[in-house]
């Protein structure tokens, strides 16, 4: 059986990470089902200060894999504006960044990363 990003009007967004004891971030929550229209706010927590550049990814439901946002500095924001979501970063002190995703009509799964440059 396999479980379709969009049933009912519902939208299945995923924030996924690997083994929290073996990943430099941990995301909040691990998934969301959001209603078509509606928004959510993820969270992703920084455990290693050694890698202070945040990021968040998204990947489509045709496996398309692109950057969304990278923030440095606390109070940093940035707005962006996809088909099918539109979001807002914001970077709130050192140890975390947020996602605010808002508008959702389409299902994706998003990531959290960390590094220590912007590459």
């Amino acid at each position: 059986m396999v479980l379709l990003p969009i049933v009912w009007g519902w939208v299945l967004m995923a924030a996924v990470s690997p083994d929290a004891t073996a990943s430099f971030v941990e995301q909040w929550p691990k998934w969301a089902l959001v209603r078509r229209g509606q928004a959510k706010t993820l969270r992703c927590l920084l455990k290693d200060s050694q890698y202070p550049w945040m990021s968040w990814y998204q990947q489509d439901l045709q496996r398309q894999f692109e950057r969304l946002t990278t923030l440095r500095n606390s109070g940093d924001k940035e707005v962006i504006t996809h088909p099918g979501a539109d979001y807002q970063a914001t970077r709130v002190d050192n140890t975390e960044l947020r996602l605010h995703v808002a508008n959702v009509t389409q299902g994706r799964t998003l990531y959290c990363s960390c590094s220590k440059e912007t590459q």
